[in-house]
């Protein structure tokens, strides 16, 4: 607690100094992250393919601001997330990260150049319609970073993505008030991507 609060407080004397911004902390919550149980071992093959992210908690680390995707591919070697979107000065944007599977069922280390990020769970999916994820990093002992994503096939499988992940994630002690709809304008998602 004593070297969160002495870099929150370094952070942001050298952002005054400087005349950037104060960093925003409050994506990190108290807390440690959720044991998600996944209803079933993942069959990747069934998975693969494009999802639309029609809710998510927000997330500060993303670029995509709107039209988000995530693409999920079957390599040789490991399962790539490629998440797609418009950022915010409608300009696309790609991120490729690596899902290393791990022991417990439909979970993965979500990797970046190697580098170990965070656990995302497939919570639970009919493979046609619906993928609930949870993905959550233990930032100290008694602070987590976690996020939930409600993803569809299509867009308009949204209002039944949102209900059954609701549900799904709630059964299992996520705060679901804090999923909202992901932003999809017509005008920037149907001429840019």
């Amino acid at each position: 607690m004593v070297s969160m609060t002495f870099a929150t407080v370094a952070l942001c004397a050298l952002g005054c100094a400087m005349a950037l911004p104060t960093p925003d902390f409050s994506y990190v919550r108290e807390g440690q992250c959720l044991v998600m149980a996944s209803s079933a071992p993942l069959n990747y093959e069934k998975f693969s393919g494009r999802w639309v992210e029609v809710g998510a908690r927000p997330n500060i680390f993303r670029r995509e601001r709107q039209c988000r995707n995530f693409h999920f591919i079957v390599t040789e070697d490991t399962p790539l997330r490629v998440t797609t979107g418009m950022d915010k000065e409608n300009k696309l944007t790609e991120v490729i990260t690596e899902l290393v599977p791990k022991a417990a069922p439909s979970t993965f280390d979500v990797q970046i150049q190697g580098f170990s990020t965070s656990d995302l769970v497939v919570v639970d999916t009919d493979y046609t319609t619906f993928s609930c994820v949870y993905q959550c990093q233990q930032a100290t002992p008694d602070r987590k970073v976690e996020w939930a994503f409600v993803y569809a096939r299509e867009l308009s499988q949204a209002n039944v993505a949102m209900k059954r992940c609701s549900k799904v994630l709630q059964a299992q002690g996520f705060d679901v008030v804090s999923i909202l709809a992901s932003p999809h304008p017509k005008e920037t998602c149907n001429t840019a991507l």
